[in-house]
């Protein structure tokens, strides 16, 4: 899809307000405690860095690319206004600086990707054509965990609801009366053809628009906050523009990966949960749960990892133990706990990822890890981090099966797929295959022969294999019936 790029009645608006925009950032230049506030405030939400190298988009006539300037930060100041590079690069002379700016448009930056530790701008993004595009744009050129930092508000706003209207109508009578300078700040009750034809962000419920909009480019740690801005002289008013700060993080590769997969999990857990409960009522879980039991002494206080919607945790905690399920996804803890619930069973649930349990050393007589070990992009973790919470003398059970690798192998046996019902699933375009294929292709225990890799893994947790047998899984799901079998391995601490 071709970018939407800033029109020349956008540009000429903006070059013709560069001299007057850069009178008021001369006089805030001069105010340091304006300056401070801001600073201030950015660098609390900033990665910690000593020296970040920071985009400062829609610079203006260049209040924060001069004032990180100075403070000996490497920033460039982009606008894709020549004018306004103009006074910016005047402004910070006077400031006996040469600071780095130049004319760029918002959402085609001509950075290298993972080139920036922070992005900024204030007052800048309503006007983009593109504000989605430009978020990706942004994105691209951040480094791992770098981030984004927005201040903007919903200007026009009192089109759109009439009390700030009636605050605006109010506001701008008293500064006529008071024999005040009238400005274009005051005409914001009359319709420009300039927004009514070249801003989209103008009438959209924003801060919430541009969270869902960095959720969508997954983002992570998005927040905003509604805070006071120190050059803000309509806040007091009531009339404003809605000032609002948002912040957001690009994830490194660990951390996206975690991201979708955590995403795909928390959309499928209602039909996840749907099949725990008909695995409960054929009573497939419950032949499960012994097989696995069999490894375990009765009455041991047990943690199921990767719990999901806790068949498994309802089907032991019914044969006498004392079973705690985890699982990193909130909406499998959801459907869990009603799973629990309509079962009556006393069952503990929690939020939990595999790789960093919130237990103690040596807490549990048993963990049991069915179907967790494939899912994860650093199993061995898995493996070790469950062992640490395993008292001495206590056993793991790991029920699980090559099930990426076999499913790769029938592909490349089966010229004719149709016979695999999960691709009837993907033919009908339930489920986003296209994006979870390509995470699930990475997972490292794809390349493994299993349980070959599992008694090494468990070897290398301190852990002795007991006994590791094939095992005919009755949960196993028609959708994997063409594949392998599972295996059940037990390790004692």
């Amino acid at each position: 899809m071709a970018k939407k790029e800033a029109t020349e009645s956008t540009l000429n608006f903006w070059n013709e307000s560069a001299e007057s925009y850069s009178a008021g950032v001369r006089k805030e230049l001069k105010n340091k405690n304006i300056n401070d506030k801001w600073v201030q405030k950015i660098l609390e939400n900033a990665p910690r860095k000593k020296v970040l190298k920071i985009l400062d988009i829609g610079t203006g006539p260049g209040f924060f690319t001069i004032n990180f300037a100075k403070l000996g930060h490497d920033i460039t100041g982009i606008d894709i206004s020549p004018e306004m590079v103009r006074v910016a690069t005047e402004n910070a002379a006077s400031e006996g600086l040469k600071c780095n700016f130049r004319v760029m448009n918002a959402n085609t930056l001509e950075f290298p990707d993972e080139t920036f530790d922070l992005i900024i701008n204030r007052m800048v993004s309503w006007t983009l054509p593109d504000l989605f595009e430009c978020y990706r744009e942004w994105r691209r050129v951040l480094v791992p965990n770098g981030k984004i930092i927005v201040f903007d508000g919903n200007h026009y706003i009192n089109h759109f609801d009439e009390e700030k209207a009636k605050k605006m109508r109010l506001h701008m009578r008293d500064i006529m009366l008071r024999g005040e300078e009238s400005n274009d700040h005051y005409d914001f009750h009359v319709r420009w053809k300039y927004w009514e034809e070249d801003i989209p962000n103008i009438g959209i419920n924003r801060p919430s628009y541009d969270r869902n909009m960095l959720l969508k480019l997954r983002f992570i740690n998005i927040f905003t906050e509604d805070p006071a801005f120190p050059d803000d002289d309509w806040a007091d008013t009531g009339v404003g523009t809605a000032a609002f700060m948002i912040c957001a993080e690009k994830p490194n590769q660990d951390q996206e990966n975690r991201f979708i997969l955590n995403e795909y999990w928390d959309a499928i857990a209602g039909a996840v949960s749907a099949r725990a409960v008909k695995r409960i009522r054929d009573g497939s879980a419950a032949a499960t749960a012994k097989a696995i039991a069999k490894h375990i002494p009765q009455g041991a206080k047990v943690l199921d990892i990767g719990t999901g919607s806790a068949p498994i945790a309802i089907e032991l905690s019914r044969l006498g133990y004392d079973v705690t399920g985890v699982d990193r996804s909130p909406a499998m803890i959801d459907m869990a706990r009603l799973t629990t619930e309509e079962n009556k069973a006393g069952i503990k649930l929690a939020v939990a990822d595999a790789e960093d349990l919130p237990c103690k050393d040596g807490t549990y007589d048993a963990v049991v890890l069915r179907n967790v070990i494939w899912n994860s992009y650093h199993p061995q973790k898995v493996v070790c981090e469950a062992a640490r919470v395993l008292k001495k003398g206590g056993i793991m059970v790991i029920e699980d099966g090559n099930w990426q690798a076999d499913i790769a192998k029938w592909e490349a046996a089966h010229e004719d797929r149709s016979a695999f019902p999960n691709y009837r699933k993907r033919d009908a375009g339930l489920g986003a295959f296209e994006v979870i294929n390509e995470y699930y292709s990475k997972l490292p225990l794809n390349k493994e022969s299993r349980p070959a890799w599992d008694k090494e893994a468990v070897a290398k947790a301190s852990l002795e294999t007991v006994s590791c047998e094939e095992f005919d899984d009755p949960m196993v799901t028609d959708d994997l019936a063409p594949l392998g079998k599972a295996f059940i391995l037990a390790a004692r601490k």
